[in-house]
């Protein structure tokens, strides 16, 4: 009786054991697309594309959506996410991600003020102007023409043509460093005169030769708190962020050993 009931259990445990084996792999090659998933993909297509997906377009959308899956199961069977510097950096700046969406407790006045002061050089304004300027290609005879126009505009009110310059003709409260980066390096020293309101030059750049006429100057200062109180909260919380992730991995470590060879000197 002993025997029959023991080897009645046996068969009833194989059973169980062969129907759960089933029902996982089952489950595992079942894939199930939620609709704010898809909603989600028909947003970026339209914001993307400008128009909303047609039939046939959805269809190609949901179909590399479930290729993407596929292909993501079977390289999980393969255990091609072991040892992979790239999934294992992008798994880290995900939980990084979450744990920094965790500090979002606004800070007083007080204390958003005292963070401003300490760091108050950070918001230092420096020296910025709005100008116009007129382009002439050094690939086009750049410096000759730019005299002649300059001739010009002395002699009347109507403004010569000139070249298209790739970052535009109008640029608005840029610093000496910006107008470096757009003309070339040492094409700010043109704007030492600090002369509003007349044609100046002409300039070279390393793209060819300048006039130009300075429309606004706004002195360097060194800003109040009300000033740039928007940018300090947004700092605040972005150092404050990257604390508290500083903090939960420093506590992370606590429950580590780290194995290396003592030449690196960790």
């Amino acid at each position: 009786m002993t025997k029959k009931l023991l080897s009645f259990l046996c068969i009833g445990l194989a059973i169980l054991l062969i129907d759960s084996w089933l029902d996982s792999n089952n489950n595992y090659n079942t894939i199930v697309l939620h609709d704010d998933e898809i909603e989600g993909l028909i947003k970026t297509w339209t914001a993307q594309v400008g128009r909303p997906p047609t039939d046939q377009d959805l269809k190609g959308i949901i179909n590399q959506l479930v290729e993407e899956e596929i292909l993501y199961r079977e390289a999980l069977k393969l255990n091609l996410d072991k040892d992979d510097i790239i999934i294992k950096r992008r798994l880290a700046q995900k939980i990084g991600f979450l744990k920094q969406e965790e500090q979002n407790q606004p800070p007083t006045e007080s204390e958003l003020k005292t963070y401003f002061e300490s760091k108050e050089s950070n918001y230092f304004m420096e020296k910025r102007f709005s100008f116009t300027h007129l382009y002439y290609s050094k690939d086009k005879n750049g410096s000759e023409r730019a005299a002649q126009a300059l001739q010009v505009i002395n002699q009347q009110t109507d403004i010569p043509d000139s070249d298209p310059f790739l970052v535009g003709k109008n640029f608005i409260n840029k610093t000496l460093k910006e107008i470096d980066r757009d003309f070339g390096k040492g094409f700010s020293n043109n704007f030492s005169q600090g002369v509003k309101g007349s044609w100046l030059g002409p300039f070279n750049s390393i793209y060819g030769t300048h006039l130009i006429k300075i429309s606004t100057i706004v002195e360097a200062k060194k800003p109040n708190y009300e000033e740039v109180k928007k940018v300090v909260l947004m700092d605040y919380f972005l150092d404050m962020k990257q604390q508290e992730m500083k903090n939960y991995i420093e506590s992370l470590k606590e429950e580590y050993q780290v194995q290396i060879n003592p030449k690196f000197n960790y």
